[in-house]
């Protein structure tokens, strides 16, 4: 059983890059996440929304 597991983890800036990839992590250690971005619509270059983020977390084993 993983040190994370149950715990609940606040992560900012978490719809792409490191805060994703973390929050990821955690999540499949565990972890609940509750996250934050300020990307709720989709930009036109970079991939990822709030939304998609919360998607992937849960599908790495996590509650988002």
């Amino acid at each position: 059983m993983s040190a994370l597991a149950g715990k609940t983890l606040f992560i900012s800036g978490g719809s792409r890059g490191i805060g994703l990839a973390l929050a990821k992590r955690v999540a499949a250690d565990g972890a609940n996440v509750a996250l934050i971005a300020k990307t709720a619509e989709p930009h036109p270059q970079l991939p990822g929304t709030v939304y998609t983020a919360a998607t992937e977390i849960e599908e790495a084993g996590g509650q988002a």
